[in-house]
């Protein structure tokens, strides 16, 4: 009888590790998923939380129209030219908005544009586009 019982909590112990492992793999690929920014996603959340004061100043397509920029400035603009610095939030970051407001006829002031950042980093943190540094491999 001990051979049989050893042979039993050997087997459940192996399908104890092999749930275990099952379990972590599934886990780590559902948190593995890559982050998905939406730009309607976006907007809304950052006019859900806007101060009263930014809402009086900005409309929800002014919202859109900044994120809009705010991906234009960092994906296209900024890469392009060696003065200006892809950093989120930096000084040439909402002087190209405000510029690019301005041209569309809707000039919007430096505190609404930060605030609009700000909430759009907040939006960053919730859908997990946000984590640790990535290290130089160097």
């Amino acid at each position: 009888m001990g051979a049989v019982a050893a042979g039993a909590i050997l087997t459940a112990l192996f399908l104890v590790i092999v749930a275990v492992m099952v379990w972590q793999s599934a886990r780590r690929s559902s948190v593995d998923e890559p982050a998905a920014y939406f730009l309607d996603d976006a907007a809304a959340f950052v006019w859900e939380r806007l101060s009263v004061q930014a809402r009086d100043r900005v409309s929800p397509t002014d919202v859109r129209s900044l994120l809009e920029g705010g991906i234009h400035y960092h994906q296209v603009v900024a890469p392009r030219d060696e003065h200006r610095r892809p950093v989120v939030g930096s000084g040439d970051a909402i002087e190209y908005l405000m510029e690019r407001a301005a041209a569309a006829g809707r000039p919007i002031e430096p505190i609404d544009i930060a605030e609009v950042i700000a909430a759009e980093t907040e939006y960053l943190l919730a859908i997990g586009a946000i984590g640790s540094p990535v290290e130089d491999p160097t």
